[in-house]
């Protein structure tokens, strides 16, 4: 007969495998996924568990409406206001980061996370394409300087094109679908005890539940 003090301990057990999986959907051309790098690592590291790393490929947005527009003009304040907002956040961090004057695709960055997570080398990746993008040192876009990010961590970059062609979009496609499927619909998103979290404002309640729920909840 199982004791119920035995039971508690392995449903506790349960419970802190199923806190310690944290997954963070990211996308290269974001600039908050970016902002949230370093605090996330550090979250991690403190906490004493490895990040999930997987590539969101977020679709651009539609701009519509005439350009003098009321709603125009307001979109316009609130772009320049988190401009300066992300500046001020990339200063406190230390970072270099240089905002582009144009939109950003990241469709090949993304890619090559996926390609880095099968040789085990999704963490190395992620830092160095992360800081090189938003430092103005790499295009997102550009095959030769993913495949040169992939040497600088350590991997292998030959069948990295014939992966492009053939199963990257299918394979961030499912990444995509899942992400929604759990409630995600911007990046950085973090995936832990079955519910998810966006934004990196959320780290301290996510440090919570990590460290095994421990105090008042950061609220």
């Amino acid at each position: 007969m199982v004791s119920r003090r035995s039971s508690g301990n392995s449903a506790r057990r349960r419970l802190l495998k199923r806190l310690m999986n944290l997954v963070v959907y990211i996308d290269f051309k974001s600039p908050d996924a970016r902002l949230a790098l370093g605090p996330t690592q550090k979250l991690a590291e403190e906490c004493g568990i490895t990040v999930d790393w997987r590539p969101y490929h977020l679709q651009p947005r539609q701009r519509t409406g005439v350009a003098n527009s009321k709603g125009a003009i307001h979109a316009r304040v609130r772009t320049e206001y988190r401009r300066r907002e992300r500046a001020f956040y990339a200063r406190q961090q230390n970072i270099r980061f240089v905002q582009p004057t144009h939109d950003m695709e990241s469709f090949v960055a993304n890619a090559g996370l996926l390609w880095a997570c099968r040789e085990g080398l999704a963490d190395a990746y992620v830092g160095d394409v992360f800081d090189r993008v938003w430092a103005g040192e790499l295009d997102p876009a550009s095959e030769v300087d993913v495949a040169a990010a992939l040497g600088r961590v350590g991997g292998a970059s030959e069948g990295f094109h014939d992966y492009l062609l053939s199963e990257a979009q299918h394979a961030l496609d499912d990444v995509a679908a899942e992400a929604l499927e759990r409630g995600a619909v911007n990046v950085p998103a973090y995936y832990v005890a079955d519910d998810i979290y966006i934004g990196r404002e959320h780290l301290p309640m996510i440090r919570w539940l990590l460290q095994g729920q421990s105090g008042d909840v950061p609220v």
